[in-house]
């Protein structure tokens, strides 16, 4: 897809519920924000017009020679009538939007959409109305997805039959059109159906489906030092010279805003998390990178910041547990989330700090209180410290200066 080109999951996704290979006009593609030439490139959509279209002065009715390519930029086809004689010499120009028709097979969608979900390749050989999605291995077990459109009776039989022909750790279904179909609980047979979500980012949230067969999940990942925290999503922003902000599940988080040394000590830790693609085994990164001191202080003003601050979707206690110490003693962390759930806003790349005022006082410094002098001997080093922490991180793939003006 082009760079800062809209998302086409909301758009895609939807017209799963319409059918197993709905059909797509460019209008409709252009409302939407998309550009067909993308999503053809891409494999996510297909064209299905060729075959269909007669020229309107063509004599022998018959199905020509379509060239999409070479005047698409113009929103042109070339039309050229196959017989002989042709009808006309060589090539005719048409719109496109009236020649050029598109499906969206629901195959195609899911296969687009397995990297982001971090989804195997599921081969069986299933029925016509019963996708393969993929196998889902995520804490510790191996999970068949499959989709359909809506639950054709015998649905409950249908699934059960899945259950036993995929084998797996479970069997999860997603449906586009779930109707009074219960979703996002454990059946017999640990079977769990799923809506599929519209989200911007492609993302089925299949971590439903693993809470729904270990409702206790939640509860013990806080103590657990390898658990990955697969439902949160950090985003991380700034407005320049004013405040931080970081996003946890697309709720604006109430802390970090003001100190630029505990912002920029979680930006690192995420950058290192987010540039490491092992999922459960990486993302560790050594404490002194922190630059804190040796007892941990620095990291447990970290976790108390997380701590202190409500959540619509995380308790006080999950929100500490983000940032979890390696569980062989070896003078690591990590920020605890899944590497794809990082996210960095363009706005990072001109990140200022905000307590840049504060380091410069109006008064020379033999004229300043010992306590004031020793403010503002700390408020330098921690300026020091956090043009360090944004250098590391941006190394590691957070924005710079360098992408704001390319």
């Amino acid at each position: 897809m082009r760079a800062g080109a809209p998302s086409p999951w909301p758009f895609l996704l939807s017209k799963l519920q319409q059918a197993y290979r709905a059909t797509v006009t460019h209008s409709e593609l252009a409302a939407a924000g998309l550009d067909a030439g993308d999503l053809l490139r891409a494999r996510v959509i297909e064209r299905v017009g060729d075959g269909r279209w007669c020229a309107p002065d063509c004599q022998h009715d018959c199905h020509p020679a379509l060239d999409f390519e070479t005047r698409r930029d113009d929103g042109l086809v070339g039309v050229a009538c196959p017989e002989d004689p042709a009808c006309w010499p060589g090539w005719r120009w048409h719109p496109i939007n009236i020649v050029e028709v598109f499906c969206c097979p629901a195959t195609n969608i899911f296969a687009s959409l397995r990297n982001t979900n971090d989804l195997e390749i599921l081969e069986a050989d299933l029925s016509s109305t019963v996708i393969s999605v993929g196998t889902f291995a995520r804490r510790g077990k191996r999970i068949p997805v499959v989709w359909m459109l809506q639950p054709f009776p015998p649905f409950a039989e249908l699934c059960s039959g899945l259950r036993t022909k995929l084998g797996g750790d479970g069997l999860i279904v997603l449906l586009s059109r779930a109707g009074d179909t219960t979703t996002g609980v454990r059946l017999d047979g640990d079977i769990v159906v799923l809506d599929v979500p519209e989200g911007g980012d492609g993302n089925l949230h299949l971590w439903r489906a693993l809470d729904a067969l270990d409702p206790g999940y939640h509860q013990r990942r806080i103590g657990d030092a390898g658990a990955i925290f697969d439902d949160v999503i950090l985003e991380f922003a700034t407005f320049p010279g004013d405040r931080h902000i970081i996003r946890i599940n697309g709720h604006e988080f109430g802390g970090f805003q003001k100190s630029d040394v505990k912002f920029l000590r979680l930006l690192y830790l995420a950058s290192a998390r987010a540039a490491d693609s092992d999922v459960d085994g990486g993302g560790w990164l050594e404490k002194w990178r922190l630059q804190g001191d040796d007892k941990d202080h620095d990291i447990e003003r970290l976790r108390k910041e997380l701590e202190k601050y409500h959540h619509p979707d995380l308790g006080p206690e999950e929100l500490k547990a983000l940032i979890k110490s390696s569980p062989s003693r070896d003078g690591t962390i990590r920020l605890a989330v899944h590497p794809r759930h990082v996210r960095f806003d363009a706005s990072l790349a001109d990140l200022q700090l905000v307590g840049e005022q504060q380091t410069r006082s109006k008064k020379s410094k033999r004229y300043l209180t010992p306590g004031a002098e020793q403010l503002a001997d700390n408020l330098q080093k921690g300026k020091h410290v956090a043009v360090k922490l944004l250098a590391d991180a941006r190394k590691l793939g957070v924005p710079g200066p360098a992408e704001s003006r390319g």
